[in-house]
């Protein structure tokens, strides 16, 4: 039985065959290239975009908008080699910086907590964002210089800071866990630092305002995040805390209510003790109404 064999196709017709392959090949490599291209710079657009809104949120109340920073307290960003490496930044909003530091010429020596509630990816972008200030590659329609803020009253911050006056958004008293000038342990169990040197800490006035404005500190974040405090309430405070190193401390420097837990714990523990040893004798009294 013999099988018929068809000729095999011309020359030709390979050879055209093989062209259309390896163009529909090298098309289809283009686009996929031209669709990485598109990608990367859409990631990098949109990366860029986070940074900025992190950067709003968390950083620009104390380094500025444009990163100028307050001269004193807060360095600047814009022209600052040490922020232009990205990774150093990384590490930074990480992990805070503390310690005095130099930046083009001027020493600056308050401490930045670490920026908590960022994921790798937020960091990563903010970070880069930052960078891109340093080199001055970012354009911004905000104003570069801060507004100075209304003149305070001490009388009135030292109420707010008591909570003797409720801040308007609901925010907790200052007093819940700082002391500061003559507000002692009865305004505040220092649960936190003393704040009567934090005008100077923070290298003046401005330097408090910004903080307050959105406190960075991991203990505060959650306190204030949702409750800021208002320009008039920053003013007042600032000026109290501007008042306090002047103010004579509390005589009674005792913790009033440390001993009063203490001595709440004593009759509780007294108590128990006596609670405990009738019910010793009245088992032994049963015992031996047994017997």
């Amino acid at each position: 039985m013999s099988v018929a064999m068809s000729d095999p196709p011309p020359r030709a017709t390979i050879e055209l065959r093989s062209k259309i392959i390896g163009a529909v090949v090298f098309v289809m490599l283009a686009a996929a290239i031209l669709i990485a291209l598109l990608s990367v710079g859409s990631a990098s657009a949109q990366g860029s975009g986070e940074g900025a809104t992190i950067y709003a949120d968390k950083c620009a109340s104390c380094h500025q908008a444009d990163g100028s920073g307050i001269p004193g307290s807060f360095p600047p960003l814009k022209g600052n080699p040490n922020v232009a490496d990205t990774a150093h930044v990384e590490s930074v909003v990480q992990n805070g910086l503390s310690g005095p530091i130099d930046v083009n010429g001027e020493t600056y020596d308050s401490d930045m907590p670490a920026v908590t509630g960022l994921s790798p990816a937020e960091v990563t972008a903010v970070s880069e964002y930052v960078a891109s200030l340093a080199a001055g590659g970012e354009e911004t329609t905000e104003t570069t210089e801060p507004q100075p803020a209304e003149p305070g009253g001490s009388a009135e911050g030292q109420k707010m800071f008591t909570g003797a006056t409720r801040f308007d958004n609901g925010g907790a008293a200052c007093a819940g866990c700082h002391t500061a000038g003559e507000v002692g342990n009865f305004g505040g169990p220092g649960l936190g630092p003393d704040l009567t040197n934090s005008v100077e800490n923070l290298g003046g006035e401005a330097g408090l305002a910004a903080w307050l404005k959105a406190p960075p500190a991991p203990t505060m974040i959650p306190i204030f995040e949702d409750k800021p405090l208002t320009d008039p309430e920053i003013a007042d405070v600032v000026a109290f805390l501007a008042d306090a190193p002047d103010q004579e401390k509390a005589d009674d420097a005792f913790d009033w209510m440390l001993l009063a837990g203490a001595i709440g714990t004593a009759i509780l523990l007294g108590g128990m003790a006596v609670a405990w040893r009738g019910m010793r004798q009245t088992y032994r009294e049963r015992m031996r109404s047994r017997t």
